[in-house]
């Protein structure tokens, strides 16, 4: 995950101006389980939010349709 977002209720406990941020760093166990996160919400900086409290951004990749060849 590149960027998450928080809930309303934290982004106003960490007094934030956006509710979306970019992961700097997160900690990973023996079994590859995320334990929490570093991310900065514009130049704000917030650590050890663990994984319920962060919500995936989906960032959708620019595609086109196929398109089929006409090889001639």
């Amino acid at each position: 995950m590149k960027e998450g977002k928080l809930s309303s209720a934290l982004v106003k406990h960490f007094h934030l101006n956006e509710s979306v941020g970019k992961v700097l760093w997160h900690s990973l166990d023996e079994s590859g389980r995320i334990g929490e996160y570093d991310m900065k919400f514009g130049d704000t900086v917030v650590r050890g939010l663990l994984p319920e409290e962060v919500t995936p951004v989906i960032v959708q990749e620019h595609g086109h349709p196929s398109q089929k060849r006409d090889d001639k």
